[in-house]
């Protein structure tokens, strides 16, 4: 069922912590996103560097969470020579980072980011959850202080998600610069976003690595073009309310305002269909 996750029902944006406890057995499998793996791969065999970084100490923790993948999915890495945290990459659609408590605060320690949105390697690699959060609103020291104490007392074998949701132009998931996609943007119609606009939904799941005292968060990535994200009425009354519910605070940090327009006229494509 396509999307697979609708999280604007739980209303707009809200910049909480909002984790809630699942079903381990729903961690990774199934997986909605299968269909990107080919492509995944390709680009982690053609540029791997472009999207994995990390530092030497964070080995251990990787090794873990490869372990601790291969588990969940049932599935074995391949052979071929790669840090353990792209060959995990390669079993699951999502996206992994490694946080770990380096003694000056939990930190990203390695990362693997194959379709970030609007935020990349450079901004995350070896940053503190309070640098990480500085541009969130209240998201240091109020949002990034909650994290690390929820870091801090995760308990072993308990999996944890959360969501986040927006829209973009197409369906290609790599964006870490977003001025690339409002320049796009500019030169895009109104009358265009109907076919341009897709659904990006976030799902993050964390888990507790327990040899290393670390924490693997899982970026999955659900995108959709919105003609087919919102062609249910429920869903589309459901999207609109929550989109223009949003706060200044949320229509600021997610550039809401710049898409606005072509949302509307999205909406109204739909509901003249």
């Amino acid at each position: 069922m396509r999307p697979p996750y609708k999280p604007f029902y739980d209303g707009p944006p809200r910049f909480q912590v909002g984790l809630k406890r699942i079903d381990p057995s729903q961690w990774l499998t199934p997986d909605p996103e299968t269909h990107w793996l080919e492509l995944k791969g390709q680009r982690l065999d053609q540029a791997p560097e472009r999207y994995y970084r990390a530092l030497p100490s964070a080995a251990s923790a990787e090794d873990e969470a490869l372990a601790r993948i291969e588990t969940a999915t049932g599935k074995t890495r391949s052979p071929r020579p790669e840090p353990a945290l792209i060959a995990a990459g390669r079993l699951v659609s999502d996206d992994l980072v490694v946080m770990e408590n380096t003694g000056d605060g939990w930190t990203a320690t390695s990362l693997l980011l194959t379709q970030p949105t609007f935020f990349s390697l450079d901004d995350s690699f070896n940053r503190e959850l309070h640098q990480l959060h500085a541009p969130v609103p209240d998201g240091a020291p109020g949002l990034a202080g909650k994290i690390s104490r929820v870091f801090d007392r995760m308990p072993s074998g308990e999996v944890f998600e959360r969501f986040n949701w927006t829209v973009q132009l197409g369906l290609e998931r790599h964006w870490p610069h977003g001025s690339a996609m409002r320049e796009q943007l500019k030169t895009t119609a109104v009358s265009e976003a109907i076919n341009q606009l897709a659904l990006r939904v976030e799902r993050q799941t964390l888990v507790r690595l327990d040899a290393c005292n670390a924490i693997l968060f899982c970026i999955r990535i659900c995108l959709d073009p919105i003609r087919e994200a919102l062609a249910d009425p429920t869903d589309r009354a459901a999207f609109a309310a929550s989109w223009r519910a949003a706060s200044e605070d949320a229509l600021a940090y997610k550039r809401w305002g710049q898409f606005n327009a072509h949302v509307e006229a999205a909406l109204a494509a739909l509901e003249a269909a």
